[in-house]
């Protein structure tokens, strides 16, 4: 084909003493002969070829390296829709620069790639070891070849944001298909041969081919390789092409005909009539096949007759020019089984732990909606991917799924809510393809804020809220008996269009619903203006929400003080509880009993809305642990309510990037990351779901690009194989997740601090104390916020560390715990309620203490004969308050009631370093004769968690390493004896189920 190819339709960049890099190059008179008829050009030649229209394809032969003064003539040859073929490495990666001296190399660098919306390249492994398969959807295949290692790239497929809001779709404005894989046990690990299809809104009609790996200098000299570099060449000069036969409806009704869309896209002329060639046939029944053909283009849809088999349908398309099949694709359709459908599996919860049929199960799942199209996959549903995807994630072990609407409502649903029938039968063929695998569903609605459906404010306004009740309404009565099912209303939840902070929306909506909350909180407005610190005047009328400066710590320097700032949140948090009461009113008024929840992720633990409220008003509530990698246990305690399951219902890896672009991890690093956050999720969790199985190339947002399992060329992930062996504990582990036992240590948190505009020192509390008792003292704990204190129950202990200020309502629950005999840790004053007004506390309890600005950096707390260092920065000195006990004390006990009071004059967890805070627990502890539950036989860095849950019949031992250093884990339980010893590598976790009776390990992870 290229040597029929007119004149200079092929240029190859071949310049004398030009480097290479990751990857041979061939000699001159080699490329001359695998390309017969290319104009081999220099780079004072590029411009001129890549100029001239009848250039239809550009090679580049040097692996990672290009001529950097041809850049932008190679760019604008692209921009064009010119077709590209890089035989080797990284393409664009290393650019290359002359003087008298000659060539030399850049650094690695991506500043290039990123304008051909590729940000990274991740090292696959080579093919030694390896099968080598052919891409089966895509002809003619490849012809075999090794290599020394392959190059996946992380890559944006999506130019344009389908939609302005956070968390937008993308246009499917490309397509990449990997033309080969190597792979093992059926795994693909690597793919070094790919191409890129530009479709629109950029490079348009582009075909770009990467031989994307480190070949050696022998590779150019084979038979191989003159066979595969002419076919690529040759597949390259083509053009990009889109072929999809797709039936319009992904689920009918028995007896419903079956209407085809053909889509058939060429960047350049056939030279024969072109014809599609349609098989269908059951996938229960592949012998029983029916064939149509039929001309392209065709005038209108192509129909099928109805098939008389419930069941999933094949469809298998070839589109063939004269008698050579020039593509195919694959799709399917489900008719409809309403039996099947509503049988499987009871998707259930206790007070702790999912349920399955009844019997307790580990979550060990992914997110998924479909490799092929992403978020769009209610506008381009194809069942076949579907299945072909999920039976991938079974065969992995993974036991649920979660997916739903991140995007595109108006495409799901009417002006008035009401979904399309389109969109309900989208959703239920989603559901038969994930029962036919045997995964339970997690079906979230909206994402970040609810759709407003044309209303003014997400949560507020009651057309909105009606809008978004029918919606729900009508998707859960369809759906409503399917037994594996549950309901997320809303994935990482914001009350505003200011997504990931807690602050007013403005509209005049959430004015009027706030000065009504304001009126029922407050009737005397007289009482308001106290609270506040204002004069009454001043609260008068309407009242205003809060300002931006008034979220800032020193508003108060500019005349506008923060005190409205704690109503603000309450009113954000109540609003919200209102809206899922809603929501789960409209879902129990079809009849479903099934699963409920909100999907917020750790910003709900911080300064958003807070399972602590809208908790009691699902079935489980949920953490998604992305950024706060040094927290992932206080993530997990926060997260879990009083009586409710908890489940880390999304983790990943957030791209960490170094100044100059370049990711800071690689994969291995990011799958030990994964390994811990797994892990710690069966810490008073149900297991972790991980986002997403497929790494989605479908957005222009490049945070997102790199996230999942699955590459968009189809290999694995290292982190794809700690999903699969977290599956295989899990099938072990499940039966014995029953009746854990409530740790003796209880962390209350203060929320009158963390809404206000000290949150950051709450919180640095909270965490502090969390890493001092279970990562220093061998602790475990469990944790209950402010407002939930009347749950407390009977912990040996609670803590209340660093709070500053506390609710009086927390305070006198509190103290009625410590009379009935509880014991109580309180580290600095507590004087403060939520409005920064004084109380008399201390006073009440006969504890002669002053109240005074904490102003110096040293300190120390006396525990017993020993005399604890502490030391505050510059910020604690600016903001914080401490204790004088008139005595001279730093630490006292006294009785009250039955219980007794441990108070420490300083804010101990607001010190420089963990360790204080440690001793001090360690020291309470003792006192009270609580102990860890285990004993360590050889010392064990504090950069190593290890957490034992007691359940009926067994202990789960957690461990993760934060350390850098690999670490010799040697303990004896004490429950049953028994002694586990291992090696536990540098930042990795290890998991171990000591059976009860059997005193013995009956499951293990990591070692």
């Amino acid at each position: 084909m290229l040597a029929e190819e007119s004149s200079r339709a092929v240029v190859a960049y071949s310049d004398a003493g030009f480097p290479s890099a990751d990857s041979a190059h061939p000699s001159p008179d080699q490329l001359q002969k695998l390309l017969p008829g290319a104009y081999l050009a220099s780079a004072e030649q590029l411009q001129s070829h890549l100029d001239a229209r009848a250039t239809r394809l550009l090679v580049l032969s040097y692996g990672s390296a290009f001529p950097e003064e041809g850049w932008p003539s190679i760019y604008q040859f692209l921009q064009r829709g010119g077709n590209l073929l890089v035989l080797g490495g990284r393409p664009f990666t290393r650019a290359a620069y002359r003087d008298s001296a000659g060539w030399h190399l850049r650094d690695y660098s991506i500043r290039f790639t990123r304008l051909l919306g590729i940000d990274q390249f991740q090292v696959t492994p080579g093919s030694e070891g390896l099968e080598f398969q052919t891409n089966s959807d895509l002809v003619p295949p490849l012809s075999r070849f090794a290599w020394k290692r392959a190059f996946s790239p992380v890559i944006r497929l999506s130019a344009v944001d389908l939609y302005a809001r956070g968390g937008s779709a993308g246009s499917i404005d490309a397509r990449l298909d990997a033309l080969a894989w190597g792979t093992r046990d059926g795994r693909k690990l690597a793919a070094p041969a790919l191409q890129v299809d530009h479709l629109r809104n950029g490079f348009d009609g582009g075909r770009w081919i990467f031989l994307n790996a480190e070949v050696t200098p022998e590779f150019y000299t084979s038979a191989e390789a003159s066979d595969l570099i002419r076919s690529l060449a040759e597949r390259a000069i083509r053009g990009s092409e889109e072929f999809t036969v797709r039936p319009f409806l992904p689920l009918y009704l028995p007896g419903e005909s079956i209407q085809l869309d053909i889509v058939w896209h060429t960047n350049g002329p056939s030279t024969q009539p072109l014809t599609v060639k349609i098989v269908t046939f059951p996938e229960a029944q592949p012998s029983n096949r029916s064939v149509t053909t039929a001309p392209v283009p065709l005038s209108q849809p192509l129909v099928l007759p109805a098939p008389n088999m419930k069941g999933l349908h094949i469809i298998e398309a070839a589109l063939t020019e004269g008698n050579k099949v020039r593509a195919l694709y694959h799709s399917g359709f489900w008719i409809r089984d309403e039996a099947y459908l509503r049988s499987g599996p009871r998707l259930g919860v206790n007070q702790n732990y999912f349920e399955l049929d009844g019997h307790p199960l580990a979550v060990v799942g992914t997110t998924y909606m479909s490799s092929e199209v992403q978020r769009l996959y209610f506008e381009h549903p194809n069942v076949y991917i579907w299945d072909r995807d999920f039976a991938q994630i079974r065969v992995a072990g993974l036991n649920m799924i979660r997916t739903g609407w991140w995007t595109g409502w108006d495409k799901f649903c009417d002006e008035n809510g009401q979904p399309y029938e389109r969109t309900l039968r989208t959703l239920e063929a989603y559901l038969l393809s994930a029962r036919k695998n045997g995964l339970p569903v997690q079906f979230n609605f909206f994402a970040f804020v609810p759709d407003a459906l044309g209303g003014v404010n997400f949560y507020l306004d009651p057309e909105a809220v009606r809008k978004q009740a029918a919606l729900i309404t009508a998707v859960v009565g369809r759906f409503h008996d399917v037994p594996y099912l549950a309901w997320d209303l809303i994935n990482e939840p914001s009350f505003s269009q200011h997504l990931w902070t807690m602050r007013p929306n403005g509209d005049p909506v959430e004015v009027d619903v706030w000065n009504q909350w304001l009126s029922r909180r407050y009737p005397d407005r007289a009482s308001l203006a106290a609270a506040w610190n204002l004069p009454s005047k001043a609260v008068q009328g309407t009242v205003s929400l809060p300002e931006v400066v008034e979220f800032e710590p020193r508003g108060m320097y500019v005349g506008r003080n923060s005190l409205k700032v704690y109503d603000y949140f309450l009113f954000a948090q109540d609003s919200f509880a209102d809206w899922v009461r809603t929501m789960c009113k409209a879902i129990r008024s079809t009849g479903s009993q099934q699963l409920i929840t909100v999907g917020q992720d750790e910003g709900g633990l911080l300064d958003r809305l807070s399972p602590a409220y809208w908790g009691q008003l699902v079935d489980f509530t949920t953490n998604h642990s992305w950024w706060q990698n040094d927290h992932l246990l206080w993530d997990s305690l926060l997260a879990k309510q009083p009586g409710l399951a908890m489940l880390i219902q999304e983790t990943g890896l957030q791209r960490e990037l170094n100044l100059d672009e370049v990711a800071r991890r690689n994969p291995e690093s990011e799958a030990a990351l994964l390994e811990r956050k797994v892990a710690t999720s069966f810490v008073q969790g149900s297991g972790a779901i991980e986002w997403l199985w497929h790494t989605n190339s479908y957005m222009t947002e490049s945070n997102e690009t790199p996230i999942g399992a699955i590459r968009t060329d189809g290999t694995e992930k290292p982190e794809a194989e700690v999903m699969r062996d977290y599956a295989g504990l899990a099938k072990f582990l499940s039966e014995h997740l029953r009746n854990p036992q409530q740790p003796s240590i209880a962390m209350i948190t203060s929320q009158a601090a963390q809404f206000s505009v000290m949150a950051d020192f709450q919180i640095e509390a909270q965490r502090k104390a969390v890493r001092a008792l279970a990562y220093y003292d061998r602790f475990t704990l469990y944790a209950i916020a402010e407002n939930q204190v009347e749950k407390l129950g009977s912990p040996t202990l609670a803590i209340l560390p660093s709070p500053q200020g506390l609710t009086e309502t927390a305070w006198r629950s509190l103290l009625k715990y410590v009379k009935e005999g509880g014991n109580m840790l309180v580290t600095g004053p507590v004087d403060r309620d939520e409005h920064w007004h004084n109380t008399a506390r201390m006073a009440e309890l006969k504890l002669d203490a002053e109240t005074e600005p904490l102003t110096y950096h040293n300190a120390a707390i006396q525990l017993g004969d020993r005399l604890v260092p502490l030391s505050f920065d510059q910020q604690k000195q600016s903001w914080l308050q401490s204790l004088r006990f008139n005595d001279g004390a730093s630490l006292k006990e006294i009785s009250y009631g039955n219980g007794r009071i441990f108070w420490a004059a300083y804010p101990v967890e607001l010190a420089e370093g963990a360790q204080a805070a440690a001793e001090l627990y360690a020291y309470v502890a003792g006192r009270l004769g609580v102990a860890p539950m285990f004993d360590l036989q050889s010392s064990l860095s504090p950069g190593v968690m290890v957490y034992p849950v007691a359940l009926e019949d067994s202990v789960l031992y957690i461990m993760t390493s934060e350390s850098a250093d690999d670490a010799k884990v040697d303990l004896r339980d004490k429950l049953t004896g028994v002694r586990l010893t291992f090696q536990l590598a540098g930042q990795h976790a290890a998991v171990a189920l000591i059976g009860r009776q059997e005193k013995g390990v009956v499951a293990k992870y990591g070692f």
